[in-house]
């Protein structure tokens, strides 16, 4: 979850630091406080779009820092991202920071490993999930229907989905290759020239499974290792190295015997003679074992760029023929069959007509259980989301997953041969209609928050923050929307901007921004909410002052919370 958010010269914040706790953390003020851009901090941590126009002004850049505490996130495909780029986790903290130019440019990083933008996305959306009036908005897109679907049904769907889009890519190919052989003559030779050259080039490489992680694994420990190298090796440059025609250990041992000859002379010097012949030798012996260790370690300097070398051209082979070593592989294996039935003078139309038709039933009977496990997955999201929206005070609303089969002519899409679409009706005896019809924004809200909040228990995304989702709503909406926060908030950690007294009044945490203007700049400060504090809070939001009646108001929503 998120400990810490630390904010530097963004926008009107010179500088705070947000510490939220676990449950609900609630965040309020008057408007133009800023309250909004904590979310805004948090999204360009999370790889978002960098502008110079966040920049406070007069300040040379923009700076965001959030530290989370990962120790309880069991996931290897998030342990494999970190391990991938070189990331240290430190006892499962993880420090993510962004800092933005006046240039527009900007630098990210991760426990002080820098990241690129993708690699920063991938992280982060791990971490935390947005869910604003952006997201509010992206519902109403019927392309987006079906990846929600998705999510909601998990890893058979998911994997079921993979294997459709290989055996769809699969028959495009085929068909691509039977329209090339009819209209082209000379496509064989063409076709013969270009798999000798793909199967030369991947056999030349000769990659074997297994390869590409030892190649990662080796470069990582080259990387660890480079700095401890260096180090031995200066060490020993220092000691061995002539200078003015000695080294260091020689002119010791010259000094060690001048001042014993010189001693022979003078009794008063022994102790001195005898310390310097004591540090020739411990010098020598130094140097001796700096050495053994360099020789020891028999450091190969020219193996991390042969590594960086093959990773290149694993990639690039990865960019033509295949994403795995063992695709690649397969490539070269198909390409010599292929070539093969070339230089037989086989019907090579013919073949790949008959290929076309095993494809097109194989693509076919993905597609069906594809459609199959969706629509069965689509009857527990419509009941789940359903029973969301009663919570959020809509007893009678209904919302329907729609399946309608794509025409022949356009049947195999590359998300399925069904179009799917949420449909929603909010009355009794109104018609379901699509999302997009949907006017009133508080209804939108809700089913954002509906959706949003079934996915958050498939998802598990440790940590969910929600950007006035409350705008649009009435009183008895937002406490049935605070109910539903607060419930989410025992399985993860929440962060809510708000501007209802509601929300407010259900945080286990709160904070208020607000501003103060000094010395010809205005300022914006985020301030814990304790106590009486908290009662205050709820009672602006309730009524704009804190006359006795409205902080009675106040303090008894926040203990009917409390008591929950």
């Amino acid at each position: 979850m998120l400990v810490r958010l630390e904010i530097r010269d963004f926008a009107v914040i010179s500088n705070i630091v947000f510490e939220p706790g676990k449950g609900l953390n609630v965040i309020s003020g008057e408007t133009g406080a800023g309250k909004s851009l904590i979310v805004d901090a948090i999204g360009l941590i999370m790889g978002a779009k960098a502008s110079r126009n966040l920049i406070r002004t007069g300040s040379p850049s923009a700076f965001a820092e959030a530290v989370f505490d990962c120790s309880d996130l069991n996931d290897d495909e998030f342990r494999k991202i970190l391990s991938d780029n070189g990331i240290e986790d430190d006892d499962g903290m993880l420090i993510v920071s962004r800092t933005v130019y006046d240039s527009g440019k900007s630098v990210a990083r991760v426990n002080g490993t820098g990241v690129t933008n993708a690699v920063l996305k991938d992280i982060s959306a791990m971490l935390v999930d947005i869910h604003g009036q952006h997201d509010t908005q992206a519902i109403f897109d019927e392309s987006t229907h079906v990846k929600l679907l998705d999510r909601f049904a998990g890893e058979k769907c998911v994997k079921l989905h993979k294997e459709y889009v290989k055996s769809l890519q699969e028959f495009k190919d085929l068909v691509i290759r039977i329209k090339e052989i009819s209209s082209s003559p000379d496509y064989l030779e063409r076709r013969r020239d270009y798999l000798e050259f793909a199967v030369n080039e991947i056999e030349s490489a000769g990659f074997k499974d297994g390869e590409e992680e030892e190649l990662h694994d080796t470069k990582k420990k080259l990387s660890q290792n480079e700095v401890l190298f260096e180090s031995l090796k200066n060490a020993g440059d220092l000691l061995n190295t002539e200078t003015n025609y000695q080294s260091p250990v020689q002119s010791v041992n010259q000094a060690s015997r001048e001042l014993l000859k010189a001693s022979q002379n003078d009794e008063s010097l022994k102790e001195i003679a005898e310390r310097a012949q004591a540090l020739a030798l411990d010098l020598d012996a130094l140097a001796s074992d700096v050495d053994k260790v360099l020789s020891d370690r028999n450091y190969d300097e020219g193996l991390k760029e042969r590594t960086e070398q093959r990773i290149g051209l694993l990639y690039e082979l990865k960019a033509k023929y295949g994403a795995t070593i063992a695709d690649i592989n397969k490539f070269a294996t198909e390409s010599k069959a292929e070539l093969d039935a070339i230089e037989k003078n086989k019907d090579i139309l013919q073949e790949l007509k008959k290929q076309r038709t095993v494809k097109e039933k194989e693509l076919l009977d993905l597609a069906e259980k594809l459609s199959s496990e969706r629509k069965v997955c689509a009857k527990k999201l419509e009941k789940a989301i359903t029973g969301e929206l009663s919570d959020l005070e809509m007893p009678d609303a209904i919302f329907e997953v729609s399946f309608v089969r794509r025409e022949k002519a356009k049947f195999f899409s590359m998300s399925g041969i069904d179009d799917i679409s949420f449909r929603f009706s909010a009355n009794p005896g109104q018609q379901v209609r699509p999302l997009s019809a949907i006017v009133s924004g508080g209804e939108a809200s809700r089913i954002m928050l509906a959706i949003k909040n079934v996915l958050s228990r498939v998802d598990l995304i440790p940590t969910l923050i929600f950007d006035e989702i409350d705008t649009g709503v009435s009183g008895k909406a937002s406490l049935a929307i605070a109910n539903k926060l607060k419930a989410i908030a025992s399985d993860h950690q929440v962060l809510c901007v708000t501007h209802t007294a509601q929300i407010a009044a259900a945080s286990d945490r709160g904070f208020v921004l607000t501003k103060k203007v000094a010395g010809g700049n205005t300022e914006t400060v985020c301030t814990v909410l304790e106590g009486a504090g908290k009662t205050g809070e709820v009672s602006r939001l309730l009524s704009g002052s804190d006359s006795e009646s409205s902080l009675r108001l106040a303090e008894d929503l926040i203990n009917s919370f409390t008591e929950l």
